[in-house]
């Protein structure tokens, strides 16, 4: 793979294999799945790596475990510091099926932002081929760049979500852990933006992070960010603690001269979900926290006005 250096990020190229739908997990548990609602069981990835390097990120993890046989020592760099895009984009989308996915939604993406500045024009080029066969899109994404894509994402409002990850308020925290996305503040203008042009809205508050030094108070933490939604009206917020895996406990030890590990991470899990039902139900809106532990059903909490519509399955 020929391989150049970006602001030392290493960007190279593979070949991507269409159909660009794959199966995925990160669907109801009818569905098989594992009780993330974020799709029909189907998600399309067309990347390897994150520009964005967040150190809490445990896709790593699973390139660090499966990739080197199919994309080589390039996935043991450290998270962010590697990105491999498809040479071949333009002829998988061509090549990919896409009416066989009418009216099922897809994720976008699951291992990678989707709208990173590197992947922009491959995002807009797959939904511009995909979103008049019919298919529906969950995009999850921490990228305000995602605006260009509301024109279109609005003619086909009816078969799209826009989700957008925050994990903290605080601005010096969010440096730490999100060293290269856009500021919280960016992303909730996104969703007004969205929500302004018609589009069904969501949240996944993520990863919610223990009480560190930088950061003590993650229960107001937590707090105002459900008061920034209030005020925007998501149609549906889920919730998330810190899953570790793999490389991120040293990845993040790096940046929060802490370590943060397996011990009180189950009682962590429960006591922010409870929390994070609690402030569902005080700001009526509707949302699920994914326990990661066992704890805790997972139910949805629904406390909206009946006006308010709920996100599509």
């Amino acid at each position: 793979m020929d391989a150049s250096r970006q602001r030392g990020l290493l960007v190279s190229r593979f070949r991507i294999n269409p159909p660009l739908v794959k199966p995925s997990r990160l669907t109801s548990k009818s569905a098989g799945g594992v009780g993330k609602d974020l799709s029909s069981g189907w998600v399309v990835n067309f990347a390897v790596g994150c520009s964005f390097g967040c150190p809490f990120c445990y896709v790593d993890y699973i390139w660090k475990g499966f990739g080197r046989a199919k994309f080589g020592p390039v996935v043991d760099l450290k998270w962010g510091d590697y990105l491999l895009l498809p040479s071949n984009l333009i002829e998988a989308i061509r090549a990919t099926p896409w009416e066989k996915w009418s009216d099922v939604e897809v994720l976008m993406s699951s291992t990678h932002d989707p709208f990173l500045p590197q992947l922009v024009e491959g995002a807009m080029k797959i939904l511009e081929a995909a979103l008049p066969k019919g298919v529906k899109f969950c995009i999850q994404t921490r990228s305000p760049l995602v605006a260009r894509s509301i024109p279109l994402l609005s003619r086909y409002r009816e078969q799209v979500r826009l989700q957008v990850s925050i994990a903290t308020m605080d601005k010096q925290f969010a440096r730490l852990i999100e060293p290269r996305v856009a500021p919280p503040e960016s992303r909730l203008n996104l969703l007004r933006k969205a929500k302004d042009a018609g589009l069904k809205v969501g949240v996944i508050i993520a990863p919610v992070f223990p009480s560190v030094l930088q950061r003590p108070d993650w229960r107001s933490d937590m707090e105002e960010i459900f008061e920034e939604l209030a005020e925007i009206g998501p149609d549906f917020v889920y919730g998330e603690s810190l899953h570790i895996r793999g490389m991120n406990v040293v990845y993040l030890k790096e940046v929060l001269g802490v370590e943060i590990g397996h011990k009180g991470q189950s009682k962590f899990d429960w006591e922010a979900g409870r929390w994070f039902e609690e402030l569902v139900g005080r700001y009526k809106l509707k949302g699920t926290w994914w326990y990661e532990y066992g704890r805790g059903s997972g139910s949805v909490v629904d406390n909206r006005r009946d006006h308010i519509a709920s996100t599509t399955s």
